[in-house]
C-alpha cells in the first residue's frame, strides 16, 4: 500500500484550511432565517421598546457585528415613526468552536485551545497512523434593548442615538446581499434620508 510521508500529509491538512478560509465571506446585512441564524433579529417588547440582535459568522469581525446591530436599531426607529433611540442594555458575545482536521481532512468540532497537532490511533487514508490538526473558530453576536423616542436627541445622554445620523454614518459601510437580476430595488426604511442624486444630474 502506498504510504505518503508525514510532512506531505501535514501540508495537505494546512492547505485545506487555507482553501476553506478563502471560500468564506462575512455575514451580509440580512434578516436571520432562524432565531439562531446569521443576520439580524427584531423583537418588539413594548410599543416603543425593542430587542435587536445581529449574529455573524466566523469571518465577520466583532466591530462589524456591533455596527450592523446599531444600524438595525436605527432602521427600526425610523420604520416605527420615531427619531432617536436609547440603548438601555447591550452585550456582545464571543462564541468559540474548533475545526479538527486529520489525515482524511475530516471536518468536526472538538475541545481545547489553539492549534493542535497530535498523532491519532488508527490507519490514515494512505496507511499508517493519522495526524490531527485543530484551530479555534470565533464568531460574535451582539444584542441590545432599545427604547424609541420622538424629537431631538438629548445632548447629555451618551446612550442616545439619532437614527438618521446613524444611518447616514454607517449606511455606506453596510454590505447587503445583491438583488437578483431584474428584481426591484429595496425600499429604504420609512423616514430615512433620500439617496444622493446621481452624478451629472444637475440637482
Amino acid at each position: 500500500m502506498l504510504r505518503v510521508p508525514t510532512r506531505i500529509r501535514q501540508f495537505a491538512a494546512v492547505a485545506a484550511l487555507g482553501v476553506l478560509a478563502a471560500c468564506a465571506h462575512p455575514t451580509p446585512y440580512q434578516p436571520a432565517a432562524t432565531e439562531t441564524g446569521e443576520g439580524y433579529t427584531t423583537q418588539r417588547i413594548e410599543s416603543n421598546r425593542f430587542r435587536i440582535s445581529f449574529r455573524g459568522n466566523s469571518v465577520t469581525s466583532r466591530q462589524t457585528v456591533d455596527t450592523y446591530m446599531l444600524y438595525r436599531c436605527a432602521e427600526v426607529t425610523l420604520e416605527n415613526g420615531y427619531d432617536y433611540f436609547v440603548i438601555v442594555n447591550k452585550d456582545v458575545d464571543k462564541n468559540t468552536g474548533y475545526e479538527n482536521y486529520g489525515d482524511d481532512l475530516a471536518w468536526g468540532w472538538g475541545g481545547g485551545w489553539g492549534w493542535r497537532h497530535g498523532f491519532g490511533p488508527g490507519p490514515g487514508p494512505w496507511g499508517g497512523g493519522g495526524f490531527d490538526y485543530s484551530r479555534p473558530i470565533n464568531s460574535y453576536d451582539a444584542i441590545a434593548d432599545i427604547v424609541l423616542y420622538r424629537g431631538p436627541k438629548p445632548a447629555n445622554n451618551p446612550y442616545a442615538y439619532d437614527a438618521r445620523d446613524v444611518m447616514n454614518a454607517v449606511g455606506p459601510t453596510v454590505m447587503r446581499i445583491a438583488p437578483a437580476p431584474g428584481a426591484p430595488p429595496m425600499a429604504p426604511p420609512s423616514g430615512s434620508p433620500p439617496p444622493p442624486p446621481p452624478p451629472g444630474s444637475g440637482t
